[in-house]
């Protein structure tokens, strides 16, 4: 039995934009996220940037297809929005809302993660914790310092959930690289699985750090360099970057009883979703990253 969820920022309603983009945008991200669900095979998909506006329009592009949705409209103390909404298989799983994190820098407030549970329906009671993020954006003004917060915040929440001897997945848009500090040292995600196996308990496993390689070698014909999950058009610094994320607690490598299928975990780039992204006429810039795990027994860890 295996579970394949998705995260995907689809850029449509970005942070300080109170309308929605135009409907072109928004039709393709229908196409996206139709394809996700058609040929991908996945099971949940969470969203950002969206407001409640732009993700009932694609509520509403995605009706031909059997799936439920939910937009997750928490606020902070300070009036802050979150913009994270899901789409799942309701014939197939439960999705309830639990805790949103949140923090604070001064007056300025934080959005750590919002907290999503998995049950499936074809198992004796079976929970997956699932906290999605959406951290500051590296134009921000003291991002940096934002998202080392975001981090230890979110560090905290996590140990709550392992001291419970729960199985955690995060994903997100963290706008750091998966060797940021934030990442890397705040929150324990590494990609030493030697590490992770040693104190499973402790350090958490982050696949994606494989997608700071180019996944098409260099060839002079094509020169394709596509490397990360999302793409700065700025010109004035790496194009491709490794900013989104899906990382694992280390039961997942170890106790179960869902392990990690890291064979069938990565990011989704389609041509229609390249030429969307270089496109500076184009709101995208990030492409899908999708995690699968499998119940004991499945496969090899």
């Amino acid at each position: 039995m295996s579970f394949r969820f998705a995260f995907w920022n689809c850029a449509i309603s970005p942070p300080g934009i109170k309308d929605w983009q135009n409907r072109g945008n928004v039709a393709d991200a229908i196409e996206i996220i139709r394809h996700l669900f058609i040929h991908e095979h996945i099971d949940l998909l969470a969203i950002c940037e969206v407001n409640q506006t732009s993700f009932q329009l694609l509520v509403e592009g995605l009706q031909d297809i059997d799936i439920a949705s939910e937009f997750m409209d928490d606020i902070t103390l300070t009036g802050g929005q979150f913009d994270i909404g899901y789409f799942y298989r309701s014939a197939r799983i439960v999705v309830t809302q639990g805790k949103t994190h949140t923090g604070r820098i001064g007056s300025s407030s934080l959005k750590i993660a919002q907290q999503l549970k998995i049950a499936f329906k074809a198992e004796t009671p079976s929970e997956i914790n699932m906290l999605v993020s959406h951290w500051p954006s590296q134009l921000r003004t003291i991002a940096e310092d934002f998202r080392n917060k975001c981090s230890i915040g979110l560090r905290g929440f996590v140990e709550s959930l392992l001291a419970d001897q729960k199985q955690v997945i995060l994903m997100g848009d963290y706008n750091d690289e998966p060797y940021a500090h934030s990442l890397f040292k705040n929150l324990s995600a590494t990609n030493d699985r030697a590490l992770v196996l040693s104190q499973p308990d402790y350090w958490l496993y982050n696949p994606y750090w494989k997608t700071l390689s180019a996944r098409v070698p260099f060839s002079f014909e094509e020169q394709q360099h596509d490397f990360g999950t999302c793409y700065s058009k700025a010109g004035n610094r790496n194009g491709w970057s490794a900013f989104d994320q899906i990382i694992f607690s280390g039961d997942f490598l170890s106790t179960g009883p869902w392990y990690l299928d890291e064979a069938a975990t990565g990011v989704v780039l389609t041509d229609v979703l390249r030429a969307a992204i270089l496109d500076s006429k184009h709101y995208f810039d990030h492409m899908p990253v999708i995690g699968c795990i499998r119940k004991k027994g499945a496969m090899n860890v």
